[in-house]
């Protein structure tokens, strides 16, 4: 018999297998599309997952910027008394030397005043250690501190320009 002179049908011409049955072939195929469909779920649910995380850090975030501003005017005041005591502190060192000035300006000098400047001498050595020990301390820990806070604004500085998408920077307004 020959087909020509009929209607021909073109599904049938396209998929040779009868309707109602599938390939070998066309059911790998489904198969795998499935298992990508669940490839793309399961991605899905780890990138929610990512940012059910990233909004609770985002929280610490915004807790953690709360107590810094609160800390800041503690960190300011502790700067001021910081300096106040190396004023002090050196008063102290330009008093001494005044009257170490004022004793070798005599002529005549009393062992027992020559004494009481050799142990006002070890007492400043130690006063001045300690302000050199403590400003040492603040400088460590207010380098830290600015180097953290440095890199935690150009990381943020960096995110903000990768989701834009440019490399404009917006200041809040205030």
């Amino acid at each position: 018999m020959n087909n020509e002179s009929g209607p021909v049908n073109k599904a049938s011409t396209e998929n040779p297998v009868p309707s109602g049955e599938q390939s070998p072939d066309s059911s790998g195929q489904i198969e795998d599309l499935h298992r990508e469909i669940n490839e793309w779920r399961s991605e899905h649910n780890a990138w929610l997952e990512d940012i059910d995380l990233w909004r609770r850090e985002q929280n610490l975030s915004e807790l953690m910027l709360y107590k810094m501003e609160r800390a800041l005017p503690d960190q300011n005041r502790l700067l001021e008394e910081h300096a106040d005591k190396i004023r002090q502190h050196k008063q102290r060192v330009d008093a001494y030397e005044t009257n170490l000035r004022n004793y070798l300006v005599k002529e005549h000098h009393e062992s027992s005043k020559h004494e009481k400047i050799l142990e006002e001498h070890q007492s400043q050595v130690k006063l001045h250690k300690q302000e050199r020990d403590r400003h040492r301390s603040f400088r460590h820990t207010h380098m830290e501190a600015m180097a953290e806070m440095i890199r935690i604004t150009r990381l943020l500085e960096s995110t903000e320009i990768n989701q834009s998408g440019n490399d404009t920077v917006t200041k809040p307004n205030g």
